[in-house]
């Protein structure tokens, strides 16, 4: 049997095709996937969006698509990895899911090509091909977070209970 590339345990089941990531990994990097997409579609307006239109009518889909994406890596891994080793310094109940969640943090800095393999079908909508970067809609409903296309409806992204770490 193999091992999850991220916490080194026996790998229960296979969540992500070319990895292998055991199901509390997966469920993990949901929550901090979760988090950075919705970060990373939200930034509209200003001189950076100005400037990122400009930069999408000079380069494929494809490339600056990847690049939004990658552009927010780094201060993602730094904020949600401050807001842990905070918490895990409060000694709290949740004291193992604190360390599981840096653990795959760690991973994910160390891997950084994983942000683009997660949200290479994500970039636009699967219906009518709009960029989620500019067209999207989020809704609550339940314990569901639902990302949709603003001009078709289709849904993009389920996410259960996104939380904030």
């Amino acid at each position: 049997m193999e091992t999850c590339v991220v916490c080194g345990e026996l790998q229960d089941s296979k969540h992500f095709p070319e990895y292998n990531i055991c199901t509390t990994c997966s469920d993990l990097l949901e929550d901090l996937m979760s988090e950075y997409f919705l970060r990373t579609i939200r930034q509209k307006g200003g001189d950076t969006h100005k400037n990122y239109l400009k930069y999408l009518e000079k380069s494929s889909n494809y490339i600056s698509d990847y690049k939004k994406i990658q552009q927010g890596t780094k201060r993602q891994i730094q904020q949600v990895g401050d807001r842990l080793r905070s918490k895990l310094e409060e000694k709290k109940p949740n004291q193992r899911y604190l360390e599981m969640m840096l653990k795959t943090l760690d991973w994910l800095k160390s891997t950084p090509e994983f942000y683009n393999y997660y949200f290479k079908q994500y970039y636009v909508c699967p219906t009518c091909e709009a960029s989620i970067f500019e067209n999207f809609d989020n809704e609550q409903v339940g314990d569901w977070l639902i990302i949709s296309c603003e001009k078709c409806g289709s849904v993009i992204k389920k996410y259960y209970s996104p939380k904030l770490v």
